[in-house]
């Protein structure tokens, strides 16, 4: 081969180093960094549960209306169910094994970016036409964060969704920390709010809608109002009504550890109370443990995620920033060193001639 050859040869290796290095940084890094269309994931939890007694509650036994609370396990499993460009459909399906060997199962379906996984609000007409029908009837509008934060997320400005309220609850940054090698945010979110969720509601269709004040006072002499609503049972129940008409509140402790890099919830853990409530002040206030649910993620599968995450790191660092590097140092390598090549070739093939002195 000619060097004039090989120098085309090596100009344009050059050349296609450096667009491929520049392709995968612009194009395929951030379809990489997208959520994928078959995406899914799971993860475990533990905890426990109390739950009002049906039969003590219809016979009055104060003393045995609230079970005790009883070790259980909660499996969450997310699926996307469909793309539209940079939207995906998200179900959060989550199902808590009691200790009879029941269920209870929670599922809501979402619409997010698949970019920042920020809610994408739809019309009734993009809802019919991108959300599939066997999950119409769980998908939901929402604000705030439904599963993931974004990547990098802020210290300020974030909100969780929870789903029992229907609602954004503030999540209040509180430090920056390390769980299982990875460097996270923790956030922590302390909400209440009249219940919403129409799947909730429609368990308590059988309630009574008002209760005897008489009730409300054996409920707090018996320790079964909430703590926090002691104070205001006792100086409101005497301006309360005979019978007093009830509505259905929800209380969400919540803290959560959630990856610095890509924004996933590496760690939760919630408690989340529902509760009978009745107005006093212009406020209702809880009065009825309905159930208390204590959940955290298990420890195990905080590692695996942790894992996970730290393998995606380590790709995405090869693809996104060590061949874009290697790529363009070689390619303008190759380019100079044609260059500097041809004008050789050049040089050798047209040598400059002295001119002679004129006399």
């Amino acid at each position: 081969m000619s060097v004039r050859r090989s120098s085309i040869v090596w100009l344009v290796l050059g050349i296609v180093l450096i667009m491929s290095g520049v392709l995968v940084r612009f194009v395929a890094l951030p379809a990489l960094s997208k959520l994928p269309a078959d995406f899914t994931a799971s993860q475990k939890y533990e905890g426990s549960i109390s739950a009002l007694n049906q039969q003590a509650f219809a016979s009055n036994d104060l003393a045995n209306l609230v079970g005790p609370a009883v070790a259980v396990t909660a499996d969450r499993r997310l699926s996307v169910d469909a793309v539209d460009g940079d939207t995906a459909i998200v179900t959060t399906d989550t199902a808590i094994n009691l200790p009879d060997g029941t269920q209870q199962k929670d599922v809501h379906t979402f619409a997010v970016n698949r970019v920042d996984f920020s809610p994408v609000p739809l019309t009734e007409q993009e809802m019919q036409a991108v959300v599939p029908a066997g999950e119409r009837a769980t998908f939901e509008p929402h604000e705030g964060v439904a599963f993931n934060f974004t990547p990098n997320p802020p210290a300020d400005g974030n909100q969780i969704y929870d789903t029992v309220t229907m609602t954004g609850q503030s999540a209040t940054f509180t430090g920056e920390d390390t769980v299982a090698g990875r460097q996270v945010k923790r956030y922590e979110v302390d909400a209440a709010g009249p219940i919403q969720s129409p799947a909730l509601l429609a368990q308590f269709e059988q309630f009574p809608t008002q209760l005897p004040k008489a009730l409300v006072l054996g409920l707090l002499q018996a320790g079964i109002v909430p703590e926090s609503s002691i104070p205001a049972v006792q100086e409101g129940l005497a301006s309360l009504p005979e019978r007093i008409v009830i509505s259905y509140g929800s209380t969400n402790s919540m803290s959560v550890a959630v990856d610095q890099q890509f924004g996933t919830p590496l760690d939760i853990a919630q408690t989340q109370g529902l509760y009978v409530t009745v107005p006093i002040d212009g406020q209702d206030v809880p009065i009825l443990p309905l159930s208390v649910a204590t959940l955290h993620t298990a420890p195990a599968d905080v590692t695996a995620v942790a894992d996970d995450l730290s393998k995606n790191a380590t790709l995405l660092s090869a693809i996104g920033l060590w061949f874009p590097f290697v790529a363009l140092t070689v390619g303008a390598g190759l380019i100079a060193l044609a260059s500097l090549r041809w004008r050789r070739q050049e040089a050798s093939e047209f040598p400059d001639l002295e001119l002679e002195p004129q006399h």
